[in-house]
């Protein structure tokens, strides 16, 4: 879990340097900060329901799979895929909102000036 973490940090933290531009210009035309952030994270939120919804059906179908290979553990656990999902839920919406509230501190100007 605690590699997704970096990775998901990692992918996030891009696409939204990659948004700062866009971010600049939200703020310089009135948006505010909070509201920006929240933008942000709303559509990664939106992007890990849909990853988690085509994950879930793969996961099961992929653990008869590997049955064979399984020692002393069951091949379908809820709990576990619950936590699962739990857990990448809330890694998803912190990674999405560090780097969010730290492009909506930039400058409006400076963030128009770059690139």
């Amino acid at each position: 879990m605690a590699l997704a973490a970096v990775g998901l940090y990692g992918v996030l933290a891009y696409s939204t340097e990659q948004r700062t531009r866009e971010i600049g210009v939200r703020v310089a035309l009135g948006a505010q900060r909070s509201g920006v952030v929240v933008l942000v994270v709303r559509e990664m939120a939106i992007i890990a329901a849909i990853a988690t919804a085509i994950a879930l059906p793969s996961v099961v179908a992929l653990a008869r799979l590997f049955r064979s290979q399984l020692y002393g553990v069951t091949t379908f656990d809820p709990i576990t895929l619950a936590v699962a999902v739990i857990l990448t839920a809330v890694m998803v919406t912190l990674a999405a909102a560090l780097p969010a509230r730290r492009a909506a501190t930039v400058e409006p100007m400076q963030a128009l000036r770059t690139e």
